[in-house]
């Protein structure tokens, strides 16, 4: 492939240059330059602090924040983009660092991480290197999981939207008969005060006809002890109802009771409390333990990573350590005896893997709180539950006894009365038999009012449910379109999901086929990701599976892993993988810029075919080449040189 520059970015006119200034950083003690929008190589030799200036840049960008000059209590790196300023300021204190001021140009960490600060340690790049799970890390800026709490929501407001209107439909179909029944309460109603009419007439016809001045009295007197009689009556009555309302109200505490379960739950609160507060402390003690190892680790990876950050007093090279790097020693801080730099990386390696320990148990510790949090609360709910039911059940049964109390007092005075009734008749002259016909007629006029009284009763609570359920029947238009919005934002959420899935793996595929064919790599015919998808509709799980089709000698394909690639071959794949996701998450529109590191296995017309495809979506381009590479770019591309930020600098 010949070199030629085919950038094809067109730039209107209005990008700014960025101005960075960056001081006490990594291995640089103090640089400013000026990047213009295109393309930009950092040219340096390894170890020459060009990982230290891109660390800095992605810092204020949004990235993660930079290790300080060892020898420095005090750093910075300012942006400057037209009229605008940006700057994340550090220092030290008591041996740790602290970010004191953060400025950055964008508060996106995770899209700086993953799909702008493109360097050895860039997750995606290593993902696809160590076999890693790519879906997770392009996914990661979505925040699935905040969707997935969403669709359940809307959901279960849909289910509950639905719940209503199947029973807006179940009481619509008792709407007839309760209509007919109203009707037939009132003409039984009718009916009832007419035969009451007669029997009353009935009865001031005999009354009539019987009276005599000297039964005046007599009868006036029955008739007062009748009206009591028939007001014990109905209250004799009502106290029963009310006793049989109570007893199936009891019923009903006592089947929930039985339903209320608290076995699955501890009994005891307080040692839940306990254990709690034990594992919040433990956590505490792990997450000091991971701030205080994390420093060292960072800077014993600062150290091996920028050889001119290491003091002169604490080199041990020879001749022998020129020719083999790895044999190199550095004199300890700790315990001054001198060390190969190879132990002081395996150390770090051990150290390393401490903090993922530590940070598993940290992890182990916060479900358990979770866990325990969830017991506590439950507990209490049910327990809150079962004193309120408790309670019910009190005073329930000390209703039901205040009535059966009231009961055999209410049944005395009916029999006395009674007899009081009959004694007055007896006083009065019965040879007609006429005060016998009364007596039976003033009983059947106080069963017909108590009839009456009830049918009123009964046709009050039938025209109050139909009132009820009309009233119900008027929101149905009102929940039909709230649930057509929920089901609208439901499919919303749920394509939100698969559109994404779908735009990174045909990005992918479409921009790695296009790279391929660039770069030239004969044997590879493909490189690919299939978006597997296992699960139910509601309850699926995706997954982005990387192939690759290779072709032997004789044009035969088959399908090959990503190891047997060569570590260009695996690189490029890694690099175009996190461009796939920095288009599908649209990122140049916070993000306009890509840094690149960590590319010395790529040759010069390799390198250029990478920066004309990434400068088409991107309006800066940073990357660091080696001095070989970049002599032949040079007339390509604008350079700077890690010369003018050096230590000395």
């Amino acid at each position: 492939m010949s070199i030629e520059n085919n950038n094809q970015l067109e730039y209107d006119g209005t990008l700014d240059e960025l101005h960075v200034d960056v001081e006490n950083i990594g291995g640089i003690s103090k640089c400013n330059v000026t990047l213009s929008p295109g393309v930009t190589l950092l040219v340096g030799e390894n170890a020459s602090n060009k990982s230290s200036f891109l660390r800095s840049l992605s810092a204020v960008l949004g990235g993660a924040a930079p290790p300080l000059k060892s020898d420095a209590d005090n750093g910075h790196v300012y942006l400057g983009l037209g009229d605008k300023e940006y700057s994340i300021e550090l220092s030290k204190q008591n041996g740790n660092q602290t970010v004191t001021t953060a400025d950055q140009f964008v508060n996106r960490e995770d899209l700086c991480e993953l799909f702008v600060t493109l360097d050895e340690s860039n997750p995606i790049r290593q993902a696809v290197v160590n076999g890693g799970n790519l879906y997770s890390l392009l996914m990661r800026p979505v925040d699935t999981e905040k969707i997935e709490s969403e669709i359940k929501r809307l959901k279960k407001k849909k289910d509950t939207l639905d719940d209503r209107l199947s029973e807006l439909s179940r009481i619509e179909d008792k709407l007839p008969a309760l209509q007919t029944r109203s009707n037939n309460l009132r003409q039984e109603i009718e009916e009832v005060k007419t035969t009451l009419q007669q029997k009353r007439d009935q009865i001031e016809e005999r009354e009539t006809e019987t009276r005599t001045r000297d039964d005046n009295e007599a009868l006036d007197k029955i008739k007062e002890k009748r009206s009591e009689q028939k007001t014990v009556r109905n209250r004799i009555r009502t106290q029963k109802n009310a006793i049989e309302s109570l007893k199936d109200e009891l019923d009903s505490i006592t089947d929930q009771q039985k339903q209320l379960n608290l076995d699955d739950v501890p009994r005891d609160v307080d040692e839940i409390k306990r254990e709690i507060e034990q594992l919040h402390h433990q956590k505490q003690q792990l997450t000091t333990t991971i701030n205080s190892l994390s420093p060292i680790v960072e800077m014993n990876n600062q150290l091996l990573d920028d050889e001119d950050e290491i003091p002169a007093e604490m080199k041990s090279d020879d001749v022998v350590a020129e020719l083999d790097p790895e044999s190199r020693t550095i004199t300890c801080w700790t315990c001054g005896n001198s060390v190969e730099q190879s132990e002081i990386a395996e150390q770090v390696r051990v150290v390393s893997e401490i903090i993922q320990e530590k940070r598993s148990q940290r992890e182990t510790i916060t479900d358990r709180i979770q866990s325990l949090e969830g017991k506590r609360q439950k507990f209490e709910k049910q327990t809150e539950k079962r004193e309120r039911l408790l309670e019910r059940e009190r005073s329930t049964k000390d209703e039901i006894n205040r009535r059966e109390e009231k009961l055999p007092e209410l049944q005395t005075r009916q029999d006395s009365l009674k007899e009081e009734i009959d004694a007055l008749q007896a006083e009065v002259d019965e040879s007609s038999g006429q005060y016998d016909v009364l007596g039976e007629l003033y009983d059947e006029v106080s069963d017909l009012e108590y009839k009456r009284g009830q049918l009123k009763n009964e046709l009050t609570d039938v025209e109050e449910e139909i009132d009820r359920i009309e009233t119900e029947l008027s929101k149905r238009s009102e929940i039909n379109d709230e649930r057509e919005s929920v089901s609208g934002q439901l499919q919303e959420q749920r394509n939100r999901i698969e559109t994404l899935e779908r735009d990174l793996v045909s990005t992918f595929n479409e921009s790695m086929q296009q790279m391929l064919d660039m770069l030239s790599y004969g044997k590879v015919e493909r490189v690919w990701i299939e978006r597997l998808v296992t699960g139910s509709t509601h309850s699926r799980n995706t997954e982005f599976e990387l192939h690759i089709v290779r072709s032997t000698e004789d044009g035969t394909a088959y399908e090959d892993t990503i190891e047997n690639l060569s570590k260009s071959e695996r690189e490029v794949i890694s690099l175009v993988v996190a461009l796939a996701g920095y288009l599908a998450h649209d990122v140049a529109n916070e993000l306009p810029i890509i840094v690149i590191d960590a590319v010395e296995m790529l040759d010069a017309e390799r390198i250029q075919g990478l920066l004309e495809y990434f400068s088409q979506y991107a309006h800066y381009v940073v990357m660091a080449v080696l001095p070989e590479e970049g002599k032949e770019l040079a007339n390509l591309y604008p350079t700077m040189s890690t010369s003018s930020f050096s230590p000395e600098a």
